[in-house]
Order: structure tokens, then sequence, then C-alpha cells
């Protein structure tokens, strides 16, 4: 594998910029992160998620707050950054590169799509300062369907959009289509512009619904796929139109991904792999390759089986498109009620089986990166089931500990070294040379001013 990554947040980056301040005492350091912990739970803030499950609930609010202070110790932060250091080349945003965390509304005043970049900037800042690569995640997401977009469209409708709804509604659809593609067109080439070192994104994200989800009525409808403004808006052949964008507005190299969870599933891994098809079908008919791989989330319970695993891989592989885990961890499964099962530490040589058989698999079939989802069991949007490769305290897991050690013996000869990630990664910066030279130096640098960027 040439990367191997975890999610990362940018309240986490900020304790890591306070552990690695070398002008605060070990004490310092210590009252700061609490001090910052605090903070964020008076301000109801934590790691910013889409929604957050905690001891088997779902909430709402999209954040999960970890500033309890004694969640996790300041030694076991320290530790935590060390693994980071150590063992990841690859950073992924866990939220702040979704499109409604990039984006701060429209301003029909101006007639101009206004951005947020600071929580985004941290992070992205942070992995190239340190020479960690970074993957952009997500660009098209049904969970993200910001009341910008139709803002845009009011804006630039040529005519009587209302009359047109009712008395023309073939015009309607026609122009609503366009705008849309013109929306995204300017979204991605000014996000492909502010972090042009995304060495791939995930470019559209979970569109196949889960098989048990939708009504038979409402599957015919979507052709198999999950209804969305994306899917309204632009057709049931809406992805190919979104790679298409992608492709002409993304910087030039940047991997194409499709993200999709559920795989092992055989009847959704099915409708996966007919999407996949129909782009492949698309790219021989134009000549023009949209998609460079697939993305495996890889969310599993103690219920998937080693077969099941192998039966993806084999599927994925046949594709002939690049393959990358992106979103990994094991959670114990569901009691009768629907919540998550408590962990049992008990159970660790069965989380410990399918780990070591995605990592197996991996080795096997030429995954190209492996991300799992969460830096450590204390930090994962499923809090404390030990889903990680990292223990609550900061420790590596020994099947973890066994993987990243044959890893790092094999990266000498065969892989992108972190070296090797990080050089020339100062060219990202070039529109922006104090950018740069912040980022490089203090290492704190995030966020502009406060009247380009309006923080959260």
């Amino acid at each position: 594998m040439e990367k191997i990554g975890g999610s990362i947040c940018f309240q986490l980056i900020d304790i890591f910029n306070i552990i690695e301040d070398k002008s605060l005492s070990e004490e310092q350091k210590r009252a700061k992160i609490i001090e910052y912990q605090k903070s964020l739970t008076q301000e109801g803030k934590g790691i910013l998620i889409d929604s957050e499950r905690k001891d088997g609930q779902c909430k709402k609010n999209g954040y999960f707050v970890f500033g309890d202070v004694d969640v996790m110790s300041y030694e076991d932060l320290v530790k935590t950054k060390q693994y980071v250091d150590n063992n990841l080349t690859s950073f992924t945003c866990e939220a702040e590169m979704k499109m409604t965390a990039l984006l701060g509304g429209y301003d029909k005043g101006k007639h101009e799509i206004i951005y947020r970049f600071g929580m985004a900037d941290k992070v992205y800042d942070y992995a190239i300062s340190h020479g960690k690569a970074m993957r952009g995640h997500t660009l098209v997401w049904h969970n993200h369907q910001p009341k910008a977009l139709d803002d845009y469209i009011q804006d630039h409708y040529n005519g009587n959009m209302e009359d047109d709804k009712t008395n023309n509604p073939e015009q309607f659809r026609s122009k609503r289509k366009e705008l849309t593609k013109s929306f995204l067109a300017e979204y991605m080439k000014n996000v492909g512009e502010r972090y042009p070192n995304c060495y791939c994104w995930d470019v559209i994200n979970e569109i196949v619904p889960d098989v048990h989800t939708p009504k038979p009525s409402e599957q015919e409808r979507n052709d198999g796929l999950r209804h969305s403004k994306w899917f309204e808006y632009l057709g049931k052949d809406f992805y190919i139109d979104v790679l298409e964008i992608a492709k002409d507005n993304l910087p030039e190299g940047t991997k194409l991904f499709y993200n999709e969870y559920g795989e092992q599933n055989p009847e959704k891994r099915k409708a996966i792999m007919q999407v996949i098809e129909n782009i492949k079908k698309y790219e021989q008919q134009t000549g023009k390759v949209l998609l460079d791989g697939i993305g495996l989330q890889s969310h599993y319970d103690l219920n998937t089986t080693e077969q099941q695993i192998e039966d993806i891989y084999k599927d994925f592989s046949s594709t002939g498109k690049e393959i990358q885990v992106t979103e990994m961890d094991v959670a114990p499964g569901y009691d009768k009620n629907g919540h998550h099962a408590a962990y049992n530490p008990q159970n660790m040589p069965q989380y410990a089986k399918i780990w070591s058989k995605v990592f197996s698999c991996a080795q096997k079939y030429d995954v190209k990166a492996f991300t799992g989802w969460g830096i450590s069991d204390a930090l994962s949007w499923y809090k404390n089931i030990g889903c990680t490769m990292i223990a609550e305290d900061g420790s590596i897991k020994d099947f973890a500990r066994e993987f990243l050690e044959n890893r790092q013996q094999k990266s000498a000869e065969q892989e992108i070294t972190l070296q090797d990630i990080g050089k020339g990664t100062t060219k990202s910066f070039t529109q922006n040379p104090e950018r740069a030279m912040k980022a490089m130096e203090s290492l704190e640098y995030g966020v502009r001013t406060q009247e380009e960027v309006k923080e959260v």
C-alpha cells in the first residue's frame, strides 16, 4: 500500500499544535488542552461529524463532544499524536471538506457563492506542512443538499421560473440541470484551487441506498439509486455528469473516486457494481476516463465474515479500477433494540480476525491506500466501542502493530515513503506564499481573515 491514513478533524489538529508547541512546559500543555476541551464542551462542539452515535444512540447536532476533560488524558493524546506522526502518511477530513462544511451560503446581492474554508484549512495545512498526503472527502453526497444551490439557481434563472415550472416543465428542468452543473463546476474549481494537493477526491458518495430502505416504488423511480436533490436535478445518470464536472475542474492528475458503504451485502454490492459498469460503458463510448477508483468504506462489525470480505475484493478488483479502503472500522454489532452492542474486550480475537483479513486482501488485491475512520476508540464516531486500530489510551492494538511493522519493513523498497510524499508539497501554496510560510513555520495557520472566512 502506498498510503495509510486516518480521518482527522480540526479540533484534534488544534490539540496537536498545542502538544508540539515548544514554548510551553508539559504542565502548561496539559492545562491548555483541558481549557480547550472545556471550551468545546461549553460550545457543544467536538469532532465535527454528520450524525453522531454514542452508546448506541444517534444524536443529530452534528458534533461529537470529546471535551469532557477526562475522556482522553494529556498522555493519551500525546500517544495519539505519536501514532499519527509515525504511522499515518495520509489524512482524510471527517467532515470539514464536505459541501455544507465548506459552503457558507449564497449572496444574492453579490451574486456569488460564500465559502468557509477555515476548518478544512487547519487540517490541510497541517497535513502539507507535516509531509502527509491528503484525501478529499467528499464532493457530492445526498446528506449535503445545500440551500445555496437553490439560491444560485433562482439568481441565475433566465426567465420566470415559477411560470416555467407550471407551463413549461421540460424547459424548467433543462435550465435547472444546466444551472446545477454550473454551480458544481464553480464549486469544484474553487475547492480544487484551495486544496490542490489532494491526491484524490471522493467525488460521488453513497449513491446506492441500503437494500432494505427504499420502498419498491422509490427503488423503481430512482433506478436503483438513492433519492437526492442531485438525482432530481441532474437525472438518473447524475453521477456521470458529476464525474465529468470533477474531471474538468479539479487539478489535473487528481484521482476521482466513487465511495460507498454496505459493500458486504451481496444485493447492494450488485447495485454498486452496476453503477460502475454504467460508468465504464460511458468511458468506452466517449474515450474519456472519468472514474479512477472505488472507495470501500469498510464499516464492518463482528458479524462480518472472512468469506464476505474475500468476495468484496474479488468482485471489485474485477472492475479494473483502483481500490482504496477509505473509512474502515469494526463495531460490535447490534442488540435486539437496534443499538450498538456493548464493547467486550474478550472479543478482541474476532476484531483482529476481521482487520487481519482486510489487511491480507489489501495486499492480495493491490489496494493502493488504506484509511481507518477515527484515530482511536476515544476519537471515533462510534465512541468507545473498540472499532479502530488504536485503544482509548492511545496504544496500538496488537493486530494493528503487526500490520504496521510489516508495512514499514516493506516501505523502504516497495512503497512511497513519508519523505517522498512530503516533497514538493509547498507548491500547493504558490498562490498564497504568506499562507505557506505560516503553515510551514508556525503550524498554527488555518483560518485566513474574519472577512474571508466565517467560522462555524
